[in-house]
């Protein structure tokens, strides 16, 4: 993985980290504000962007890693 990558992933974490805090802040009832609605659709763009673009940008080799597991897994089936 790249700089890029490893830039959005934590953008996104921190994104999520904030949502997190805005669901602790209202619970029990979760009843937001207009502003922390803002807020919270601000950091679901930020962090769905960074997800897709993470996703996007490294599709290639998240293939190809979930390919080289299945065959490592279908060669243990078949010693096995």
């Amino acid at each position: 993985m790249d700089e890029n990558t490893v830039n959005r992933t934590k953008a996104a974490i921190n994104a999520l980290i904030d949502i997190e805090q805005l669901w602790i802040e209202n619970t029990p009832n979760y009843n937001l504000s207009t502003q922390e609605l803002l807020v919270l659709k601000k950091r679901l763009e930020r962090a769905s962007e960074n997800v897709s673009k993470i996703y996007e940008e490294n599709r290639a080799k998240l293939q190809a890693a979930e390919d080289e597991i299945k065959k490592m897994h279908e060669g243990k089936k078949k010693k096995g």
